[in-house]
């Protein structure tokens, strides 16, 4: 195709989550980046659980819906499986090394630590620069995933008629947003530590970097699920009409005294303990900037509670906050959803690095 060369490597950035899919689209504008489209699609229960796709058909017809809905033109895409389904190992190599020596090194290394067939994952590994533990050396990091996880994902974006041109992690999507927003926000990163909650449909996650790599994950089994529940059973709504009415402020005036109340309160308990869990087992015992995405940072002036209960200056994820919106991006939702597109926006940023 005429021009297709401009195109090379441009994708659109598709999380498929529990409860919904999201879609970025980014293109470089001069120096500027610009949101060119978006979408959010909700996920019928049970298509997806415990982070596994359970009926491809119908993913694959939801992410059609929400290729549909962006208006994106694209055909190639960028997914991610999640860390829980990952086995991850920071490896150091002569910098020097053999492009078949280390190919060599990698599979010893991924035999150490997989439980199972090496014929059965795919290996993969991220050069992550010098080391600091010594000159002529580099760091690796290596990642290892079962191959049935990634082929079903590559089956649903076939099913939608994308070409899977990049499986990602959801840490690793987040760990290039946090990047991306540190250099305008935090200068380089460097000698600085960031904590990053990602409120999860089921869990939370704490991910913790240092001059921008990270340095401690953990997750904590409570998530939105815990605050659709108390809505499902306060107003005797089917979780899907519960999880709608919230997105869209179409519940009682006592929601927020008898629900949500207890809910946030319950929310910085389980933070507080996991940023504990963090301190307790690093040299680290502060951090310098917490910032929190997914779901649960949609809760009206949630960062506000948070900074005042842990004492640390605490913002929503704005991947953002210095990319311009295109002319056909709905601006109003889209702000409204920003605190939940944070790996979507790191999947995207792959078509613009």
């Amino acid at each position: 195709m005429l021009f297709s060369s401009k195109n090379r490597n441009r994708l659109v950035g598709i999380d498929i989550g529990t409860t919904a899919a999201k879609l970025i689209e980014l293109s470089r504008v001069g120096r500027a980046i610009r949101v060119d489209h978006y979408s959010y699609e909700p996920i019928a229960p049970g298509l997806i659980i415990e982070h596994q796709i359970k009926d491809i058909e119908q993913v694959g017809a939801a992410v059609q819906r929400l290729l549909a809905r962006s208006g994106t033109k694209l055909k190639r895409a960028a997914g991610c499986v999640s860390s829980t389904n990952v086995i991850s190992k920071g490896i150091t190599v002569q910098s020097d090394i053999g492009e078949d020596e280390l190919d060599a090194l990698v599979e010893v290394e991924a035999d150490r630590v997989v439980p199972y067939a090496l014929d059965d994952v795919n290996i993969d590994y991220v050069n992550l620069g010098k080391s600091p533990q010594g000159d002529g050396e580099d760091q690796l990091q290596l990642v290892v995933c079962r191959k049935s996880v990634v082929e079903s994902l590559a089956a649903v974006m076939e099913e939608a008629d994308l070409e899977p041109a990049a499986v990602d992690v959801d840490h690793f999507a987040l760990a290039r947003v946090n990047s991306f927003v540190s250099e305008s926000e935090m200068g380089s990163g460097k000698n600085k530590t960031a904590a990053l909650m990602d409120f999860g449909f089921n869990t939370s996650r704490l991910l913790v970097f240092h001059d921008n790599r990270i340095i401690y994950t953990r997750e904590n089994p409570y998530g939105g699920r815990q605050l659709i529940d108390s809505i499902s059973q306060k107003y005797g709504l089917p979780p899907q009409d519960a999880a709608h009415a919230l997105r869209n402020n179409e519940l009682a005036d006592t929601f927020k005294n008898d629900v949500l109340k207890p809910f946030v309160k319950t929310l910085m308990q389980e933070i507080l303990r996991t940023l504990q869990f963090f301190y307790s087992s690093s040299t680290h015992n502060k951090v310098d900037k917490f910032l929190i995405t997914g779901g649960c940072a949609q809760i009206g002036n949630i960062d506000k509670f948070i900074e005042k209960r842990i004492e640390v200056p605490t913002a929503i994820l704005n991947p953002f906050a210095a990319t311009r919106l295109g002319p056909k991006v709905d601006q109003a939702r889209f702000r409204r959803d920003i605190p939940s597109l944070g790996v979507a926006a790191g999947l995207a940023l792959r078509g613009v690095e």
